[in-house]
């Protein structure tokens, strides 16, 4: 009889903890909601990035233009690389919360969201007066089963939380690390940009060394009159026609002639002028292109200013 009782017992014990978990697990699923945020990207005019105060980074804003991205910090302004800035939107626009961590303030401080420690960003939407703050935390890495071709790898979290709700998510690491740049990373990083097949004339003028003119006669390159390697300037204009570099040099004022100028002509587009300043305190090199005039950038002797800045040699064909 005792015996009876017993398995009834456990039997009831069981059944409590199945309608129990089933309770628990149906009131979780409708009290949280993946799509805690409703942006949409292409309503966004405003995104500052406030990185942790430990970093002692200034504030980034991308703000919308007229015409397409800018991004500024302190007192330096410039255009946006508009693919980052497009990227960085659209996983901001899919953000979804993984899952519920924590319901208390409290728990900020352990997940890395208090005011210093959070990486902040405020959202301005047109056409709405009020702005939206997600502040990023800490991130966790859990290593996975090794699959069938025995390599385990790592997933990531991260922690987040919305405006000064006391609520603590976890959301895919990606998400978070779209917005973990500096500034020059941010800023559009185009030199130059060309359509190679229009240009017919390439003039080189140099404080150091001989001046001379590449020029297209029908489709031979001459200089002087003189033929030179078709295949050596296919590799330059091909070299030419796309230059990028991230290397600002914000703070260069001109103070003297420059030491190098490149002029390009064409048909149907606007001529081009690239300019190199002698860096004697860096050693480097400083230059400028007429396309982005108020940008100026900075390269050593083997760098752009190398690939731009050739002799009259370089151009020479080979004797037979």
């Amino acid at each position: 009889m005792k015996k009876n009782n017993l398995l009834l017992a456990v039997l009831l014990i069981l059944v409590l903890l199945y309608f129990s978990s089933r309770y628990f697990k149906s009131n979780g699923s409708t009290t949280f909601n993946p799509e805690i945020i409703q942006l949409d990207s292409s309503k966004v005019e405003k995104v500052t990035i406030y990185p942790p105060s430990e970093t002692e980074q200034g504030p980034i804003l991308i703000s919308r233009s007229e015409k397409d991205w800018e991004v500024t910090q302190a007192n330096i302004k410039s255009k946006a690389n508009p693919t980052r800035v497009r990227s960085a939107l659209g996983q901001l626009q899919d953000i979804k919360a993984q899952r519920l961590v924590a319901k208390t303030k409290d728990k900020w401080q352990s997940y890395g969201l208090t005011d210093s420690l959070a990486r902040k960003l405020e959202i301005q939407e047109k056409g709405s007066r009020e702005t939206t703050t997600i502040y990023f935390g800490k991130t966790s890495y859990e290593q996975t089963a090794a699959s069938q071709y025995g390599r385990a790898s790592l997933t990531g979290s991260t922690y987040f939380r919305i405006n000064d709700k006391p609520e603590t998510y976890a959301l895919n690491n990606q998400i978070a690390e779209a917005f973990n740049h500096k500034f020059n990373a941010w800023r559009n990083p185009q030199f130059i940009q060309l359509d190679k097949d229009q240009i017919t004339e390439l003039r080189f003028e140099s404080n150091d060394q001989e001046d001379f003119i590449l020029r297209k006669n029908d489709s031979l390159w001459t200089i002087s009159g003189s033929q030179t390697d078709s295949t050596k300037v296919a590799r330059y204009l091909n070299i030419l026609r796309s230059q990028n570099s991230s290397l600002f040099a914000d703070t260069f004022v001109p103070k003297e002639e420059a030491l190098r100028t490149l002029t390009v002509l064409g048909e149907s587009m606007d001529e081009l002028i690239v300019k190199a300043y002698a860096d004697t305190l860096g050693n480097k090199y400083i230059l400028n292109s007429s396309q982005h005039p108020d940008v100026y950038i900075e390269s050593d002797s083997a760098g752009m200013f190398k690939r731009l800045f050739v002799d009259k040699q370089y151009f020479k064909a080979d004797k037979k």
